[in-house]
């Protein structure tokens, strides 16, 4: 059998029996908890920054640093795949020339964008295995990765 409920606003009118205020309480504190979680919202920019940060990044260039590295890398010799769902990012590194600073060996590494914590030029920043590699940011169909208001280094990868 199904009942038809005519009184729209019959079940507030239960809420507030006076018969059962133990059972008020619950209807209440659950009606508030309802509605606490239905309002909240995730940090959308970082969710945004996500979205755009997922899919497999080349490394072409590092430069900066204390000794003013400048050095180029041809696209594909060293990938970066990062992965939304899991936090973490593939790094395959085919680069075999040791003198060239190419910041990560091969493998799977834990990551994390972070509110940058200070007043900066950005509001981002990517860390890699706790290792903080600057500020965010997306031109042109390139990552950027600015550690240079710390005398750090900039990446550039491209799709």
């Amino acid at each position: 059998m199904i009942i038809i409920q005519t009184q729209p606003f019959h079940f507030f009118l239960r809420l507030y029996s006076k018969d059962q205020p133990m059972k008020t309480f619950y209807k209440i504190f659950l009606l508030t908890a309802i509605t606490f979680f239905l309002s909240c919202q995730s940090d959308n920019e970082s969710n945004f920054t996500q979205d755009r940060l997922a899919r497999e990044w080349k490394l072409t260039k590092v430069e900066g640093g204390l000794l003013g590295v400048n050095q180029s890398f041809e696209a594909g010799i060293i990938t970066w795949s990062f992965n939304s769902l899991t936090n973490t990012v593939t790094i395959v590194n085919s680069n075999t020339d040791d003198t060239l600073y190419d910041m990560f060996e091969t493998g799977v590494y834990n990551y994390q964008i972070v509110d940058n914590p200070t007043d900066g030029n950005c509001d981002e920043i990517l860390k890699i295995d706790n290792i903080e590699l600057g500020c965010i940011s997306f031109i042109n169909n390139q990552l950027i990765l600015d550690q240079a208001i710390s005398d750090g280094f900039k990446l550039y990868l491209k799709k």
